[in-house]
């Protein structure tokens, strides 16, 4: 009798201790906490706040704007979501199955008084299979926040590109301005000259109706504009009928100096996937070594049996279950985590080499868009003398001055070319703060392009509706002696540039640079 009591006592005590340590569950960490940590290190600065940002009427800079996207993007809302759903699975893996009681009754045959029959159990496979259901829920929590980063990162370089291209419209449209008013400077002197007599109907009509399609060009520009406007706003969680204030130009150019190879050195650091898929290696060779050591032991129970016997007495003892690991020796699972192994490693080699070449097409975009500002700061240089110079022959009565506005008209053009290529350069900028898995600290400016010439000839300070060319005394003007050919040539160049006006906007600003270049050659 003693030794059935101790040997109660022992199994209740061991079942106890079981319960307790199952029972007992590390405290769980705060992943959201942990992804603003990891962001703010890739991104410093940014914050995911839950509450969403002031906005104030001061003009926003695109760290602003990253934070507001941070802050009250219903994307990055649906992102987290998914990272809580993910520590949700983490902090189930840490329960194991209640414990089962059953209860039965057994009627003798010949009569008599029912006979109660109880039994308590608790599973314990999910006890023993606890390391390994947690290392599987780690390595899923791990996988979305590596989504989550890797998300979050894509998202902010397309803020970053609505956020260039907004302002970009705008300064296009402020270049396009300027275009209408050398227009409406030029249709206004056909218009004195023809009313002089001097200038035919159908040439009149010609500048005439090319004003017109200039004003279509700005209408364009504006809805271009518009909507480049509504898309950033969109991407910061924001609705049509909020408001923010843009800068009215890009950044000046900057000057920094990037090589290829410290750029690869710091994404293979820094990103995020090339880390975590590192991570997914060690997890998969410890999740080998723990299948290994358990070798099909896993399946057991243990639990207490109570049975009252038809003469009234009471049976009470532990009892306990287990699987024999003789067919079963978790061969299939070993082979997987070999399969999965070989899949990540070469997750891995792949995920380098688009690191490699993101990174080259980046700076390969960069350096094109500095030399074409280089060659459109030189041609604007050049635009500038020649409109000193045409308005210098122009006063003396020695050059046209419809060449003088063709050439003005020319000069604006390269400003919507120089404008482009400000716009390209920070876009691919972007780009490869998303290939390094991080953000490229602010440079100094090296070029300020307001010092360049499309930014001195300042045409919004000259008032053209103003300019009223039919007081001009044409009567005293010798047009005999002037070279019409050069107004012929005018005329010419306008109609190729009236033909460019029906292209897209994109089209018309790569095709008339190239065409402009020609004719000055």
């Amino acid at each position: 009798m003693n030794s059935t009591n101790l040997l109660l006592r022992s199994g209740l005590l061991f079942c106890v201790s079981l319960l307790l340590s199952a029972c007992t569950t590390t405290p769980t960490q705060n992943s959201v906490a942990l992804a603003t940590e990891q962001l703010s290190q890739t991104h410093p600065g940014a914050s995911l706040s839950s509450v969403p940002a002031h906005i104030d009427d001061n003009t926003i800079d695109l760290k602003s704007a990253i934070q507001l996207l941070l802050s009250q993007s219903p994307q990055v809302r649906i992102e987290m979501a998914q990272l809580g759903i993910a520590d949700a699975q983490r902090l189930q893996t840490e329960l194991i199955s209640n414990p089962h009681l059953s209860i039965g009754a057994l009627k003798p045959e010949d009569g008599g008084r029912w006979q109660l029959d109880v039994g308590l159990s608790q599973p314990l496979l999910e006890l023993f299979t606890r390391p390994l259901r947690r290392q599987l829920a780690e390595d899923n929590l791990l996988s979305v926040q590596l989504r989550l980063q890797s998300r979050l990162q894509t998202l902010i370089a397309q803020t970053g590109d609505a956020y260039y291209s907004a302002i970009a419209a705008r300064q296009h449209l402020q270049v396009q301005q300027q275009m209408l008013d050398a227009t409406l400077a030029r249709q206004q002197l056909a218009n004195s000259l023809y009313r002089a007599g001097n200038m035919s109907e159908n040439s009149f009509l010609y500048y005439d109706n090319e004003l017109r399609r200039v004003q279509q060009q700005v209408k364009k520009r504006k809805r271009n504009a518009h909507e480049q406007y509504l898309t950033l706003l969109n991407m910061l969680g924001m609705n049509s009928h909020q408001a923010i204030t843009l800068p009215d130009q890009l950044p000046v150019l900057p000057t920094e100096k990037l090589t290829h190879a410290d750029l690869l050195k710091q994404a293979q650091n820094d990103r995020l996937d090339i880390k975590i898929t590192t991570q997914q290696l060690a997890q998969l060779e410890n999740r080998r070594s723990l299948i290994r050591k358990e070798n099909g032991w896993r399946d057991m129970s243990i639990g207490i049996n109570a049975e009252r016997e038809f003469d009234g007495a009471t049976n009470v003892g532990p009892e306990i279950e287990f699987a024999l690991p003789i067919f079963n020796r978790n061969q299939g699972k070993l082979a997987a985590i070999d399969a999965q192994t070989t899949k990540t490693q070469a997750q891995l080699a792949q995920a380098l080499l688009d690191v490699d070449t993101e990174i080259a097409q980046a700076l390969n975009q960069m350096q094109l868009a500095r030399e074409q500002l280089d060659l459109i700061s030189a041609s604007l240089q050049v635009a500038e003398k020649r409109v000193t110079l045409s308005n210098r022959e122009v006063n003396f009565m020695l050059g046209s001055p419809f060449e003088l506005l063709n050439i003005k008209r020319q000069q604006i053009q390269l400003a919507h070319d120089y404008t482009s290529e400000l716009k390209n350069y920070w876009q691919a900028r972007t780009q490869l703060e998303l290939a390094i898995g991080r953000a490229l600290p602010v440079p100094p400016p090296a070029v300020d392009h307001n010092k360049m010439g499309h930014d001195k000839m300042d045409h919004r300070k000259m008032d053209h509706s103003k300019m009223d060319h039919s007081k001009m005394d044409h009567s005293k003007m010798d047009h005999s002696k002037m070279d019409h050919s050069t107004h012929q040539q005018a005329d010419d160049h306008s109609a190729h540039q009236l033909h460019e006006d029906d292209m897209p906007t994109e089209s018309v600003d790569k095709t008339t640079s190239e065409h402009e270049e020609h004719n000055h050659d």
